[in-house]
């Protein structure tokens, strides 16, 4: 296992918790194919549901952003972004064999999410519940 979950990850909002603990388990789960050595026909698929939902998520969190009007939106949004364009660029690369899903690649992943959700959404959601967002939206 690469990333474990733990309550300091926890927002506090259900949906971005259920959220963040689906991208910790496609995280793992293409670490988990990578060290079986399942190769592209494993890890494709998992690796384009990771961009998928990755973007989904993105689209949540945004909403409640813009619902509650959360200070400084711009920047979290452009994160995003970035991401989002990462993972298109990653999956492109090895779809057409340019790159292999490494382990450094992984890491970045959940380093990334890691930093993500304690630096910028644990803020937002600070914003979001001070604004009596329901929790178990």
């Amino acid at each position: 296992m690469l990333f474990v979950w733990d309550d300091r990850y926890e927002t506090g909002i259900t949906a971005i918790d259920q959220d963040h603990k689906g991208l910790v388990n496609l995280i793992n789960d293409l670490y988990e194919a990578m060290q079986d050595g399942s190769g592209g026909a494993l890890l494709l698929p998992i690796f384009s549901a990771l961009k998928h939902y990755t973007e989904n998520h993105f689209t949540r969190e945004e909403s409640y952003m813009v619902e509650c009007g959360v200070p400084d939106q711009a920047n979290h949004v452009s994160e995003h972004r970035q991401m989002v364009a990462k993972l298109a660029e990653l999956e492109k690369r090895h779809r057409h064999g340019e790159a292999a899903i490494s382990l450094q690649t992984l890491t970045f992943l959940r380093d990334w999410l890691k930093n993500h959700i304690c630096a910028v959404d644990l803020a937002m959601t600070a914003q979001v519940q001070n604004k009596n967002y329901r929790k178990d939206a």
